[in-house]
């Protein structure tokens, strides 16, 4: 494998031609001594990151997950991620090359990327980290920006109102999905602050009520701290002796471009619903059509509710081996000002490399970082005989060396979990630090924060079907027959329970 940029101008121990034809055992025998940033090299290197990619990721067939998460749920956690994370990067450029093993499977043979910029952090212990360039808050930021800047572009500066197409959608800016039903949430009540819209959706969370529950903390206010009242409304953000930051093995556990399908199922909205408001399926688009700046052209054409009511009815993927989208390995990535960048890059092998560049643990060492059980031998891992044989083939034996990405694909789900459980743990340890750090669900959760107005909405919103009720009344009647608006939506709807969710007896 090729790598430029990385390399010092000295170096003669391993030359690049003879290195990218030479595989690792063979660069390993070399009679040389090898320095640091060499070594460094060997390790980002190993296993091949394209040769994990292609033998491990690449989507053989389309993998869904039942009825369990939609394409909006999919969308809404791309939303997120666009809201908290963007790495700062370097100005050194890397090259990878596909080794001869896999080049005939690649669809790119070579890919260009920036490095990322590497910081002294100034710690005693950890003494270099890596820069983000989006504020790691709750707080909106992939609407409202992540400095003024930004923010100034998208607000209109009158009665709190944000700026909005003819069309109802984001204007070219912010071309998300998911904005948009938020934007639209801030629009309808204008006399909020502007995060006010984005703390109704936060306040879904089942953490944010705590054991007393819904009907007691709102007539009595928050009684009781974090686990009789919950996390949102605490009398003071609390850091527990650390500041507060995104940590990268978040970043990691957020890989999850395997929940994208390879089409988007346009369904016909004219039609009469079904039984279980189902809809004719009319057309298939293909998801690269729908990606960049002629994505942004598609989906106007498409129309908001077409496109929400299409998303809602279609499965996105699953989060196993061999389900990453095989578009993603030419895709071509953007600036942060938006403008597309000359050369596509292959993704799945991309966060590969990024992870061990970034010094993210590999698998184990970060199951032991969580005090979970590491794995002693592949069986512990998996019951896939096949997967068995290909992780094999890519890591030998050494369950020490697994990858973080391919663990979490391979790794055997809990019954109804959609992710593995390695990764549930940091959602849950991350999700709740973010609340009680964060000022505004804490000290400043309140009416004159939010107005009493915004407050009101807090307290009646449940979930995102209560968002769309708000703005789009027919469409959840019409076309949801699930009671969750991230599920599919010709799914059964729950049935009524009244003993709160964290009594219940696991089946």
């Amino acid at each position: 494998m090729t790598m430029s940029g990385n390399f010092p101008s000295n170096h003669n121990s391993i030359r690049r031609e003879d290195y990218n034809n030479k595989s690792l055992e063979e660069v390993h025998s070399f009679d040389v001594v090898l320095n640091s940033e060499e070594i460094g090299l060997v390790n980002l290197l190993k296993p091949d990151p394209i040769v994990v990619a292609t033998k491990l990721l690449a989507r053989r067939t389309m993998k869904d997950n039942g009825k369990q998460f939609n394409m909006i749920a999919a969308s809404w956690i791309q939303f997120m991620i666009h809201d908290w994370i963007d790495h700062l990067e370097d100005t050194n450029q890397i090259e990878l090359t596909a080794p001869r093993e896999v080049a005939n499977q690649c669809p790119l043979q070579s890919f260009k990327f920036y490095k990322t910029k590497e910081v002294s952090t100034g710690f005693y212990d950890i003494k270099s980290g890596y820069l983000n360039i989006r504020t790691p808050w709750w707080d909106g930021s992939a609407i409202y920006g992540s400095n003024a800047e930004k923010s100034e572009k998208v607000r209109t500066f009158k009665d709190g109102k944000l700026k909005i197409s003819k069309d109802g959608l984001l204007l070219h800016e912010m071309v998300l999905l998911c904005p948009a039903i938020f934007v639209m949430a801030g629009l309808a009540f204008s006399h909020c602050r502007p995060s006010s819209s984005w703390s109704i959706m936060l306040s879904v969370m089942p953490s944010r009520y705590g054991l007393l529950g819904k009907k007691f903390k709102d007539t009595f206010g928050h009684v009781g701290g974090a686990i009789l009242g919950g996390l949102v409304g605490l009398r003071k953000p609390e850091n527990h002796g650390v500041p507060y930051s995104l940590t990268e093995e978040f970043v990691s556990v957020y890989r999850m471009h395997s929940l994208l399908p390879d089409h988007l199922l346009l369904r016909d909205i004219t039609a009469s619903p079904s039984l279980n408001k189902s809809l004719p399926l009319v057309k298939k688009v293909p998801l690269p059509n729908l990606v960049g700046h002629k994505g942004e052209k598609a989906l106007t054409e498409i129309g908001f509710t077409r496109q929400m009511v299409s998303m809602g009815h279609q499965s996105c993927g699953a989060l196993e081996l061999w389900n990453y989208p095989l578009w993603l390995r030419e895709i071509i990535p953007q600036n942060v000002d938006g403008t597309d960048r000359p050369n596509p890059v292959d993704l799945p092998a991309l966060e590969v490399y990024r992870d061990r560049e970034r010094k993210v643990a590999r698998y184990n060492e970060f199951r032991r970082g969580l005090l979970l059980i590491p794995i002693s031998k592949w069986k512990d891992l998996t019951d896939d005989k096949e997967a068995i044989d290909t992780l094999k083939q890519v890591y030998g034996d050494d369950v020490e060396n697994l990858d973080l990405l391919v663990g979490l694909m391979a790794e055997k789900k809990i019954k109804g979990f959609a992710i593995s459980e390695t990764a549930f743990v940091i959602f849950i340890i991350m999700a709740s630090r973010r609340l009680e750090a964060d000022r505004f669900f804490t000290a400043n959760f309140n009416d004159e924060t939010y107005t009493k107005k915004g407050m009101e909405w807090v307290k009646s919103t449940e979930s995102l079907k209560d968002v769309i009720d708000r703005h789009y009344s027919e469409m959840t009647d019409k076309w949801m027959n699930s009671t969750n608006a991230f599920t599919v939506w010709n799914a059964p709807p729950n049935q009524h329970n009244l003993i709160p969710l964290y009594l219940r007896i696991p089946h």
